[in-house]
């Protein structure tokens, strides 16, 4: 069936269908804007124009329309994003924003992810400087190897991928270059979320405090970081960003990060698999309250730990002399806590 793309994007104000994946846009002259859900964004850098009905971010690259913004939020193909926006008759609800899975990704994906993601880590390996600054965040080499952590020169990227026959079309496609060809992760430190023995995202953070954004993810729907080395884990922590996960995987843990302090409908469903889940989220106001929320919907499984006040996230806890002790000590705390609560019922 011939699908009227036009129609559907009249039909359904692309401003419309973002805010209903959980975007706060806000508007700036002839535009809105708002965090991508696609990176992690710390500063706002999705920009939505409502007359041309198109959307691109400045951080990751994602762009497109309505239909477009549909596919990568939910994980989904062009057919199954029109049916979700009604086909051009009446909207639909949107279904709730969920994580991709990981059969997701074709052969020519994964080959292109892990490709990049192994030069990457050489790169970081032979580059002096690199090995310094992870130690000054709190990863030691150790971590850096057993994560596949790498980094992107600007320089190798295109030659290998072609060396490869990978598709450099397609290597855009799911945000590893710019349109011209330039590598959209140059200067980065690169955290992939390995899947198996493929790589299936990835999330550079910036060196250089003046780059902007300070992380910059693909583009894809960002995965719950880390799930894989957790599976078959009685017990599951949970933090939010990509260097606290570190953290706690350098101190021994099964962890996760949300990306964020928004989790969908499948981050919940692959939580529900662990016996007890222990929360370990910023210490601001959306990393408590997002902890809250947590809280509530985990029931009697929920841990929560409470960082000491004068430290903002875990990570900032690892870097410190008695980091590992006040953390642990904090964690059977929140252990007893919770036997606490169970003995009172």
């Amino acid at each position: 069936m011939t699908v009227d793309v036009e129609q559907v994007k009249r039909r359904h104000p692309i401003a419309d269908a973002i805010a209903a994946h959980g975007v706060e846009l806000r508007p700036r002259g002839g535009r809105l804007t708002g965090r991508c859900p696609f990176h992690e964004d710390r500063d706002p850098s999705l920009v939505v124009y409502p007359d041309t009905r198109s959307f691109h971010c400045f951080g990751c690259g994602a762009s497109g329309d309505v239909i477009d913004f549909v596919r990568r939020a939910e994980g989904i193909g062009f057919r199954e994003a029109v049916d979700r926006l009604g086909e051009g008759g009446e909207a639909q609800s949107p279904a709730p924003r969920s994580e991709p899975r990981p059969h997701r990704l074709t052969l020519d994906d994964r080959l292109i992810l892990t490709a990049a993601c192994e030069l990457y880590h050489e790169t970081l390996l032979r580059t002096p400087g690199i090995g310094q600054y992870l130690e000054t965040r709190g990863v030691p080499t150790w971590v850096a190897r057993h994560c596949r952590l790498g980094f992107s020169d600007g320089r190798l990227l295109v030659p290998y991928l072609k060396r490869r026959r990978l598709s450099l079309r397609r290597a855009a496609e799911l945000g590893l270059l710019f349109a011209d060809g330039a590598e959209t992760m140059t200067g980065r430190v690169l955290i992939p979320d390995q899947r198996g023995s493929h790589c299936g995202w990835m999330v550079g953070r910036a060196l250089d405090g003046r780059q902007e954004p300070r992380y910059r993810g693909l583009s894809l729907p960002r995965p719950l970081l880390g799930y894989e080395r957790t599976r078959g884990h009685r017990r599951v922590f949970l933090t939010e960003g990509p260097f606290d996960w570190l953290t706690l995987v350098g101190w021994g843990l099964p962890a996760c990060a949300l990306l964020g302090t928004q989790p969908g409908r499948d981050t919940l469903r692959l939580l529900g698999r662990a016996r007890s889940v222990v929360l370990v989220l910023d210490g601001d106001d959306a990393g408590r309250e997002a902890t809250t929320r947590l809280a509530e919907t985990l029931g009697e499984r929920a841990r929560v730990v409470e960082l000491p006040h004068a430290v903002k996230d875990v990570s900032e806890l690892g870097v410190q002399p008695d980091g590992r002790e006040t953390f642990f000590s904090a964690l059977d705390e929140a252990e007893r806590r919770a036997r606490d609560v169970a003995t009172a019922r």
